[in-house]
């Protein structure tokens, strides 16, 4: 009994790991491998907003850019990694999107200020059900445009069940079509070049 005590510990100890350059705790991250009947899915859209890349990367940084306006029953939290600090876009910073049919919990895992950003989701974020599509990174660039414009790139990726792939194709394009006027709206700014 005792040495399955021990044992325990050590599993336990060994399991989380706190990497010493950084004060990332690493809770979990996506399987390595793609699922038997599933494909790595990747949704990409870029566009041009007429606004400083400053202001673009604060606004796509800001919990209250993704936490305000949640249609009923969805909703997005965020977490940090201090219990007395505010929740803010942080390495090492937990975020979840719920709600019925849908849930994206993940860790931030590299942000280059002003660049980039990587929101890496654990093993058992899923949309319709785990064995439907399995959401695995949300990524932002923002770099310069023509003149004052700036550059808005984002990618989902995701393992996604072969016969789903091209569904949840036009469903990504569907969602992320309204967040190019959204961000122009918020910023009081002009679409310089729409996604089609």
């Amino acid at each position: 009994m005792q040495k399955q005590a021990e044992s325990l510990e050590v599993a336990i100890a060994a399991s989380i790991t706190n990497d010493e350059e950084s004060s990332i705790l690493q809770l979990g991250a996506p399987p390595n491998d793609c699922p038997p009947d599933f494909v790595t899915h990747d949704f990409e859209t870029c566009f041009l907003i007429d606004c400083p890349r400053e202001a673009v990367w604060t606004w796509l940084n800001t919990p209250g850019t993704f936490i305000d306006g949640q249609i009923w029953p969805f909703r997005v939290e965020f977490s940090s990694s201090s219990p007395a600090a505010e929740p803010l876009f942080e390495v090492g910073g937990l975020n979840v999107h719920h709600g019925p049919l849908m849930m994206f919990a993940g860790q931030l895992t590299e942000i280059r200020p002003g660049e980039y950003r990587s929101l890496h989701y654990f093993y058992g974020s899923y949309v319709f059900s785990m064995r439907l599509i399995r959401p695995t990174r949300l990524e932002f660039w923002v770099s310069p445009g023509d003149g004052a414009s700036s550059r808005v790139r984002l990618r989902v990726s995701s393992y996604t069940h072969q016969r789903l792939a091209r569904v949840w194709t036009f469903l990504q394009k569907f969602f992320w079509k309204r967040f190019p006027r959204w961000m122009a709206s918020a910023l009081d700014a002009k679409l310089v070049d729409q996604p089609k």
